[in-house]
This record gives C-alpha cells, structure tokens and sequence, in this order.
C-alpha cells in the first residue's frame, strides 16, 4: 500500500467519535444474530482488514456474541501497536474478554487462505482506497470459505453542505466534489480505488455469489461539536481538488477559504455520505 492510503494515529483518532455516531445498527446487528448461529457453543473467529490503531475492534467487540478471537491485519507496524494498546482489555457484548492477535500485511497482497477457518470479516473506511478487482477476491474469498463480510464507512459520494438541515450545497461546492471525486478514483496502492463506487461495488461482488445482505446509510452528520474533524476534512479535499487541478489552484483555494470560514463559524453542517453493508452465505448450514 503506497503513503496515499497511509493514515495517522491522530486523524484515525479526530474521525473515531464521527465514525461511531453514524455506523448503521442493522447491519452489525445482523453480524451478531449470524455469528450467534454460526458459533453456537465455541469461539467466534473474526479478522479486520486495514484495522489501523483498533477503532472498528472498539465499536464491534462490544455489540456481538462471544466469545471472541479477533486478527488485526495491517501494513502499519506502528498503529498496530497502538491497537494492541488500546484494545486487549475489550470485552464481547456478554462481559467476556477477547483474545487479540496482530498481523503485519500488505492488503494488496490480500488471498483467499486469510480467510481459512474465519467466521466473520471487517473493514472500516477500506473499501473506497481498493479496487474493483480487490473486491472482487474479497467477496470470492467469502465464498469459498462461507465466511460472513461486515464492511463499514465506505463513501457514497452523497457530499453536501447543509444549513438547518437544509441542503445549501452551491455550484462552486458541485464542482469542487465532482473534482474530488475524480481523485478518489486514483490508485491507493491497489490500482485504480472505487472511491464512491465502493458501495455499489460491494453489493455486486457479494450479490453475484448469492450472498444475503443488510445494507443501510451510515452518514457522517458534522455539526459545530465536531468542527475540528470537519475542517481537517475540508482541509484535505482543497489538497487533493488542487492536486487533481492545478490549473485551477485559485478556484479552489477561494472555495477552500470560504466554507473553512462558514464551518468555523457555525453557519453550515457538512454532511458526508458513507454505507454499511453486511452480506452473508446463503444458505448457512449451521455452526462449524
């Protein structure tokens, strides 16, 4: 994975409290009733992809059945340290502590033998970074394994500025997104990423293999009280618009220096479309 998909401790950390707020209930929910008659008795096996400093272990742990083995796999030597800190006192929604291991990985290196003997497969805010052919040996590799997928945060493309609920996303904004948007096609490291196509993407791959899912929004809704995550955010999208146009570097830093000043100041919300999918063999064939 190439320093374009490379994030740090502190912005996994700006974005964990927005992320929780706007995960989807029933697609997690769905991930629980499956492990539940998936694992009856024994202990649920569980891998995270791109797990980072742990912030999906934290929210997921918690809410499903136990008890738990979790494998955090990560390029990133360091923010896997960071989660082994963070996350081994964890405990399942029943009181139980979890087992944790880590696994040092370049997902784009990614094969079906990850998945030998895993009941459940998550990633958070992954999905967007790869590629369509990544998807596809994810849902393959389910497939062959009758492993169950929980994939979270993936952008939809649904980006707006909002006053009182209301949209006020203006042409200049329209333009500035589609730009972004053309960035997030770039390639993270896994050729050309789905950006916004990610949630269609995932439908499809797991669709096509007969998978069962749960898909529903997951929003990010930034009101004032998470302003420093909001213009972190906008921050970025100016970076990456003037990386993707640099003949347009004035447009963009006059649309930058305006909505940083309306978010700074309270007048607008932003809104950042994500969805959470949950997709399921079909039919299972009980506890293995």
């Amino acid at each position: 994975m190439n320093t374009a998909a490379t994030f740090s401790d502190s912005w996994l950390a700006r974005r964990e409290h927005a992320d929780q707020e706007a995960r989807a209930t029933s697609p997690t929910q769905a991930a629980g009733t499956w492990l539940a008659t998936r694992c009856q008795a024994r202990e649920a096996r569980l891998v995270d992809l791109g797990s980072g400093s742990g912030a999906n272990l934290r929210y997921l742990a918690p809410r499903l059945p136990g008890p738990q083995a979790w494998r955090l796999v990560d390029h990133d030597a360091g923010l896997l340290g960071h989660a082994v800190g963070r996350c081994q006192s964890l405990r399942d929604m029943d009181g139980t502590p979890i087992r944790l291991t880590t696994q040092q990985h370049d997902l784009n290196a990614f094969t079906a033998d990850w998945l030998t003997d895993v009941d459940l497969v998550t990633a958070s805010a992954l999905c967007d970074l790869v590629s369509d052919a990544w998807v596809e040996a994810l849902a393959a590799a389910c497939a062959q394994h009758r492993c169950a997928a929980l994939i979270t945060l993936s952008v939809d493309g649904d980006t707006r500025f909002c006053v009182d609920g209301a949209d006020a996303t203006d042409r200049d904004d329209a333009w500035l997104f589609a730009t972004l948007a053309a960035h997030q096609h770039r390639d993270k490291g896994f050729g050309p990423a789905l950006g916004t196509a990610a949630p269609q993407a995932l439908s499809t791959a797991f669709s096509d293999r007969e998978f069962r899912l749960v898909d529903a929004p997951s929003p990010w809704r930034l009101s004032p009280a998470q302003r420093p995550l909001a213009l972190s955010l906008l921050d970025g999208w100016a970076d990456a618009a003037r990386e993707q146009a640099p003949e347009d570097r004035a447009r963009i830093d006059h649309w930058w220096q305006r909505r940083r000043e309306a978010l700074d100041q309270g007048r607008v919300d932003l809104y950042v479309g994500h969805r959470d999918v949950f997709a399921a063999p079909e039919p299972d064939h009980g506890p293995r």
